[in-house]
């Protein structure tokens, strides 16, 4: 296979325009529906609720186990729905998120969801049953491995994946690959553009760098490699720049991984960047005169 032809983001924006004509108000900048946790584990949703506000949605849901109304009642943008025995979303959870996705723009499903088989079904339907735009990742692809097709085959949907998420979901298909060591970031290029081929949806690989992928082509953005310890900064930006730009999601893409590479340059020294520091750093890169 030759190598896959892509273009490289660095010191400025692909796609100013996208930044230049962002939202202004609240309505317009879209809403995003998180669905996630259980009751060991949920701080991947909130995560996600705070870096999705500071890269600029306008109204961004968690939807949570009912067991955890008791500790988070009253938390902004926070919903419950049913959980199961053993404190993760239960099947009797469908209704109530389906209600919940009608009010949105797009759904986001994988943050700190358990492995249950009561999960793992309650996924599964969403991933047929919601009308709005889908947003996959982590903990969600397990769940959906023997219904991939419901988001690789919905042109309006998004994967965002690690490298090893595209190994397993190329494996899940049987889609064949050539892994070869040592060839480094033209190798993950040929492994994501085979995948994108494969695929009516969009795609959104990060590691080392950014790949964004669609029908129009490969981006490429380097960012701070410490990044990858927070991985919520990955679905939360790319989701919302993603869902702002429904005519244009290799543009929206692009761009939201060309806002999480100039965020993560003022996030300090320590190995592991918090929440906090990182929608700060959103939020300043944003606000700058020039978009």
């Amino acid at each position: 296979m030759n190598p896959p032809e892509f273009t490289r983001q660095a010191e400025a924006p692909l796609f100013p325009n996208i930044l230049y004509n962002r939202p202004i108000t609240r309505t317009g900048a879209g809403r995003l529906l998180v669905v996630g946790g259980h009751a060991g584990e949920f701080s991947q949703p909130t995560a996600i609720h705070q870096l999705a506000l500071a890269a600029g949605v306008g109204e961004c849901r968690v939807v949570l186990p009912d067991n955890l109304a008791k500790l988070l009642s009253g938390a902004p943008g926070t919903y419950f729905a049913a959980s199961s025995s053993s404190g993760s979303l239960g099947r009797e959870a469908l209704g109530r998120i389906l209600e919940l996705s009608e009010e949105a723009d797009a759904v986001a499903l994988g943050a700190s969801l358990s492995n249950n088989s009561n999960t793992t079904m309650l996924i599964d339907k969403l991933a047929t049953a919601i009308e709005r735009p889908l947003i996959v990742f982590d903990e969600a692809l397990p769940a959906l491995r023997t219904n991939l097709a419901a988001v690789t085959n919905n042109p309006t949907s998004l994967l965002i994946l690690t490298m090893p998420e595209v190994f397993k979901i190329c494996g899940a298909l049987g889609i064949p690959i050539q892994i070869r060591p040592g060839a480094g970031l033209l190798a993950k290029l040929e492994i994501v553009a085979t995948l994108q081929a494969a695929c009516r949806c969009q795609i959104a690989v990060f590691s080392t760098e950014i790949i964004t992928s669609t029908a129009e082509g490969l981006v490429v953005t380097p960012i701070n490699y410490r990044l990858s310890m927070v991985p919520a900064v990955f679905y939360a930006v790319l989701s919302t720049f993603w869902l702002q730009n429904p005519g244009s999601p290799h543009q929206g893409l692009a761009t939201g991984a060309y806002v999480i590479a100039k965020a993560s340059t003022n996030v300090g020294a320590t190995d592991r960047p918090s929440v906090g520091e990182l929608a700060t750093a959103i939020d300043r890169e944003l606000r700058q005169d020039q978009f």
